[in-house]
């Protein structure tokens, strides 16, 4: 469990940053089309969160298997209230 303290504070700030940086990102490809470079950069700030989202469960500030319970969960509701399930993609 994280405790309160400047180490706790650096990792959610890098992790809520990281956040906004992959939304601009997301952003910028809508904007601006899907060509190579706004797609690497894209790849570049997933990856950025990736990371972070690797230190929160290794500070076991979340559990991993919360995570994948939750991430399972949010597959489910996509398939009923999305279209990204109906094509298939490899």
């Amino acid at each position: 469990m994280l405790k309160h303290n400047d180490s706790a504070t650096e990792l959610l700030t890098i992790l809520q940053e990281e956040c906004a940086e992959v939304i601009q990102e997301a952003s910028k490809v809508k904007r601006f089309g899907q060509n190579a470079e706004n797609l690497d950069r894209l790849a570049k700030e997933i990856g950025d969160l990736v990371c972070m989202i690797q230190l929160v469960q290794d500070w076991q500030l979340v559990a991993p298997s919360d995570i994948e319970t939750n991430s399972a969960a949010k597959k489910e509701k996509l398939k009923v209230w999305s279209n990204l399930f109906e094509d298939t993609h490899d």
